[in-house]
């Protein structure tokens, strides 16, 4: 994405949120934003690295008015990715007919921002090194370097750390784009962020269709929305509330059985553990107390997981074959208010 510095007033980024863990993101954020430094955002897909890099890009005084560049690197074919990158001159190979810029040449003055690095092949991470130590960069047939003033956001969905660990990243090239890293958290994580985020997509999505007012909420969609775990985060929240606004049509009010039916078919969850239970002096079950709190956090592990049995396993500390036992012995019971994703695997001995 070249953005037009014309228009770059116009259309600064909007972090919406309410959730302490965002607040605690936007506090980082903004003790980088007027630096050079370069930034690395990490999270899940979904969660808003492209729109923090475009935060940061409009929050720096001597930048915001010069280019902010995109490029997504695992959306280029590897035979591309450094002509890309760097640019090439004419003749450098079949098909480059004419002398092209890069996007570091691109970005000068401005922004440029990395998204997914880790796809990034071997040969384009010396070279990409190579640039953020010189601050030169040559396109590829060319025989002199050229100086390039960017300052660099990079973003990645994978855990550069492992992937390091695993002799698939360089190490030189980890540690010169971890200069800042901010983690984003997943939409899960922050379920206080649901409601917020859900009327600024609305009224979106209101503006965009020339609806006088944007639709409300009805309070059984929305607590199926908090309840959801999200595992698409922010984008497919967004995705959601259009899928609603298209099913509610004429009506004013969005209702449960218009959202998307993995969202529509769950309960609300509720994400807290319940509080101490309280021994009075007419005594309680101790087997049938621990049972049901078994139970509920049992539930709750699959409902965060959205069915992934074997995370849910990890998020109790549990074998999994532990685990899967207690499963089948809830949805024998009839546990359940939901369908699994599958049939329970029983436990081998």
């Amino acid at each position: 994405m070249d953005r037009n510095p014309s228009d770059s007033r116009d259309r600064r980024p909007e972090l919406v949120f309410a959730s302490a863990a965002m607040a605690a993101v936007l506090d980082r954020v903004r003790k980088v934003a007027a630096l050079d430094t370069t930034v690395l955002l990490a999270g899940e897909s979904g969660t808003g690295k492209e729109l923090v890099a475009s935060w940061l890009h409009e929050h720096h005084p001597a930048r915001c008015d010069r280019p902010l560049v995109q490029i997504h690197c695992g959306a280029i074919p590897d035979s591309l990715l450094e002509s890309e990158l760097f640019g090439h001159v004419r003749g450098a190979f079949t098909g480059a007919d004419r002398d092209r810029a890069g996007v570091f040449e691109r970005a000068d003055g401005g922004t440029l921002f990395l998204d997914e690095i880790s796809t990034m092949s071997a040969p384009a991470q010396v070279r990409l090194l190579r640039v953020l130590q010189e601050r030169r960069v040559t396109r590829i047939g060319a025989a002199e370097s050229r100086p390039v003033n960017v300052r660099v956001v990079v973003a990645s969905n994978e855990n550069l750390k492992r992937m390091v660990e695993q002799g698939t990243f360089r190490l030189d090239l980890y540690y010169r784009i971890n200069a800042f890293p901010v983690e984003l958290p997943p939409l899960r994580d922050r379920s206080g962020d649901v409601e917020c985020l859900t009327r600024v997509f609305a009224e979106r999505l209101a503006k965009r269709m020339g609806l006088p007012e944007s639709k409300r909420i009805g309070a059984d969609g929305l607590r199926a929305l908090v309840g959801y775990p999200w595992p698409g985060n922010v984008r497919e929240l967004e995705n959601a509330v259009e899928h609603a606004y298209i099913l509610a049509s004429e009506r004013e009010e969005i209702e449960l059985a218009d959202l998307p039916p993995e969202i529509a078919g769950l309960p609300p969850a509720d994400y807290s553990i319940p509080a101490g239970v309280r021994l009075t002096e007419d005594g309680l079950s101790f087997r049938t107390t621990v049972s049901n709190l078994e139970r509920e956090l049992i539930l709750q592990s699959m409902r965060i997981t959205n069915g992934n049995k074997a995370r849910a396993a990890e998020l109790l500390d549990l074998k999994r074959t532990t685990f899967l036992e207690k499963l089948r012995r809830l949805e024998d019971d009839g546990a359940f208010g939901f369908a699994l994703a599958g049939p329970v695997e029983h436990a081998r001995a």
